[in-house]
């Protein structure tokens, strides 16, 4: 861990990664670019004291590094405050997945790849497995609205959604596991 990186600034990226869902190796991958945010910025400033400058550098470091890994297309906020981020929201493929091994399943891959509306009718199949706050969530997200917006309509805390949006895609992630191994 880098000087300017203290224990509570750590524990604030660390929070915020638990909040996304993804895996041990992912989470892993993403703290450390948050640490490598956060060296430069506490380099280029005198940030060393200023705390919730490092945690959004590393929050944003983080954005960015999931936006190029799954080849997404920024959506304004805007679009997910008035819910219409949905509609936007847009997968790219990224110039490695267009190299043709000349075995012909280049064309199936790629199909398999936009498939979205497939992959989502699949998901909202399996919504009922969830509990009815965790569908709720899902819900809501699938259709496109901010995590504030459904707080708001919940009256609940904004992390409360965060936490039964990564506990409803734990378990879809498993029941889709459990659906491709039958």
């Amino acid at each position: 861990m880098t000087a300017a990186m203290n224990a509570i600034v750590s524990q604030q990226i660390w929070n915020y990664i638990r909040t996304l869902g993804v895996d041990r190796d992912t989470a892993r991958d993403l703290f450390q670019e948050a640490q490598a945010a956060v060296w430069e910025a506490a380099e280029m400033r005198a940030t060393r004291e200023c705390q919730a400058y490092l945690v959004k550098t590393a929050i944003g470091a983080i954005r960015h590094w999931l936006r190029d890994k799954y080849c997404l297309i920024r959506v304004p906020g805007y679009l997910h405050d008035r819910g219409e981020a949905a509609e936007h929201t847009k997968a790219i493929l990224p110039l490695d997945d267009f190299t043709d091994s000349g075995d012909g399943h280049f064309e199936d891959q790629l199909l398999e790849g936009l498939n979205f509306k497939q992959q989502k009718d699949r998901v909202m199949r399996l919504l009922p497995h969830l509990s009815r706050a965790e569908r709720l969530v899902m819900e809501g997200l699938l259709s496109g609205r901010s995590i504030r917006e459904i707080a708001r309509k919940r009256k609940v805390r904004v992390g409360c959604v965060y936490a039964q949006r990564s506990r409803a895609i734990d378990k879809l992630r498993r029941l889709l596991i459990q659906q491709q191994a039958a």
